[in-house]
């Protein structure tokens, strides 16, 4: 993908590369960057600051492999907030609304109608499911399922891997992503733990940190959830 970037008078000081399509009816803010595989579908809403399309350059001593250049597919009516950051081969549906501020992976794809909040991450291969609804600051861990219709309040955290740094064992760099099944809900600044399961119609209370599978359709709070 690589291609030069030049600017546009379609908005004022965009950038954007040859490839990129723009439908007649999107909208693009002030200082929109959009790299090269970038597609937007009708009526997408880009605003003021947003780069699409980004390719990451890992940290120094990082152990993510480098991902490939891949296509940016916004969904038709995609919403992209004040200085949201897209990132390379992330895919949308239709009417799905990134926050201001937030950040979305490679790989990462979000049903239709999906809600990620100001300053929520989205972390790269996560698979996130139709009108999905994040609030504030979720943290949203690499490789992680969220099922269709859950909710998940402010600040809430759902991890993947097993450590917090690389196994002891250096031939294995082990994950486990937590899975949230079909409209479950979860409240404020809770911590769902990796290869936790939450069940359908499941509730976990506000500040809860959930280190075991919780059964469908229960409710469960504390340290340790139980």
């Amino acid at each position: 993908m690589g291609l030069p970037m030049q600017r546009s008078d379609r908005a004022p000081n965009l950038w954007l590369a040859d490839d990129v399509v723009v439908p007649d009816d999107a909208y693009l803010g002030v200082n929109v960057v959009l790299h090269a595989g970038v597609r937007l579908g009708a009526g997408c809403h880009v605003e003021d600051g947003a780069v699409l399309g980004k390719l990451t350059r890992p940290g120094t001593g990082s152990a993510s492999p480098l991902a490939p250049a891949a296509p940016t597919v916004l969904g038709d009516r995609t919403v992209v907030g004040t200085h949201a950051v897209v990132c390379a081969g992330a895919t949308t549906g239709k009417d799905v609304f990134l926050g201001d501020h937030s950040l979305t992976r490679e790989g990462a794809v979000l049903g239709a109608g999906a809600s990620i909040g100001h300053a929520g991450t989205v972390g790269r291969d996560a698979r996130i499911g139709e009108r999905v609804r994040t609030q504030g600051y979720a943290a949203l861990a690499a490789g992680i399922v969220i099922e269709d219709d859950v909710f998940l309040g402010p600040l809430v955290s759902v991890l993947a891997g097993l450590t917090m740094r690389r196994s002891e064992d250096p031939g294995s760099d082990v994950s486990r992503p937590a899975i949230l099944r079909r409209a479950c809900h979860i409240g404020a600044g809770a911590q769902i733990l990796p290869g936790v399961e939450i069940g359908e119609h499941a509730v976990v209370g506000a500040n809860a940190v959930v280190v075991e599978d919780v059964p469908a359709r229960t409710r469960v709070r504390g340290v340790p959830a139980r």
